[in-house]
């Protein structure tokens, strides 16, 4: 979650006002990587306009990811990964600017370890969207430092982020999204250099009365794929999400 962390929804058209938008998901997905701590994962996310005012927003986002392997049994959750973020934006000219504050927290289940993996950043996010009669693009770059840190050798964290959008009928839209990012680290800790990570993913989104349901894969190279293991992991996803979105 270090480099391609998940975003809040795109702001098109809301009033301004009290709770002025809502989203939520649930998901679940396999996952193939040759490592058998990573065999499926399920997926929770609230992301609320609290309040939406004329240049821009204040937005509460949290994120769960539950991810489950096969070591032990073969529905063996191992940990979770959790993100707290508030933000709050102003729009100058056609971009959105934000100050972000995000805290990451990894919690292994099953499994002895004392302390827990977390950091804090204090971030600046810009965002463009653009936007059609059909179609939608939403292009974000963030540049993070981390204010306090448990475990991990993260002194910086950056990400760019383009989303796509398009309509496909009355009740049906393609979407994909690419994400990669940076991650500098502090050489003392274990003497190595800047991580680097990405995401890809698209699918279809099918629209019901009151939710949707989402059918997608993608590919994910992770920074620190286990919470207490320094190394990368990788694998490819697909599954299905239930939303509001």
């Amino acid at each position: 979650m270090a480099q391609t962390a998940p975003l809040p929804g795109v702001s098109i058209g809301d009033p301004n006002g009290f709770l002025t938008r809502a989203a939520w998901f649930l998901g679940v997905a396999r996952l193939e990587s040759g490592d058998p701590r990573f065999s499926e994962v399920a997926r929770t996310r609230v992301d609320v306009d609290l309040v939406h005012y004329p240049r821009g927003r204040v937005n509460q986002f949290f994120d769960a990811e539950f991810v489950m392997g096969s070591e032990h049994r073969a529905f063996d959750f191992n940990h979770d990964n959790i993100i707290f973020e508030t933000s709050a934006s102003c729009r100058v000219a056609s971009i959105d600017f934000a100050g972000v504050f995000h805290h990451t927290s990894r919690h292994l289940i099953d499994r002895a370890f004392d302390r827990v993996v977390a950091w804090h950043t204090v971030a600046a996010r810009g965002e463009r969207v653009f936007a059609g009669r059909q179609s939608m693009v939403a292009v974000t770059v963030e540049y993070a430092r981390v204010t306090q840190r448990t475990f991990v050798d993260y002194e910086w964290t950056s990400q760019a982020t383009v989303r796509f959008d398009r309509a496909l009928g009355r009740r049906a839209h393609l979407v994909a999204s690419a994400s990669g990012g940076s991650v500098g680290v502090d050489a003392d800790v274990v003497g190595r250099g800047r991580q680097d990570g990405s995401r890809v993913e698209g699918g279809v989104h099918v629209t019901g009365q009151r939710a949707g349901v989402d059918l997608f894969a993608a590919y994910e190279r992770r920074v620190d794929g286990f919470p207490t293991s320094r190394v990368p992991a990788s694998w490819f996803e697909a599954g299905f999400r239930l939303s509001s979105f």
